[in-house]
């Protein structure tokens, strides 16, 4: 999921779900960096900021309401699935 210069997306390396700002380097390439970092809990998803990077950026926080809107429901699912079992 992406919105502007924020996306929404699995991180294979962390093996985590991440936001992350895209930018265009000095030399006309593009990069990401972290904003944040999404970590599944007993009680459901919590979200971990990487020092004050998410807050540099207003579209950072619909993503960000989007994505947790989305983990929340799968958390819900599995959890209602188990309770099935």
């Amino acid at each position: 999921m992406r919105f502007r210069n924020i996306e929404f997306r699995w991180c294979k390396f962390n093996e985590k779900y991440e936001l992350v700002k895209w930018y265009e380097n000095n030399i006309g390439g593009v990069n990401c960096y972290t904003l944040a970092l999404f970590e599944k809990g007993k009680e459901g998803w919590d979200m971990r900021t990487i020092g004050d990077r998410f807050f540099e950026d207003k579209n950072a926080w619909v993503v960000a309401k989007s994505a947790m809107s989305f983990l929340q429901g799968t958390f819900d699912i599995e959890k209602q699935e188990e309770e099935l079992k």
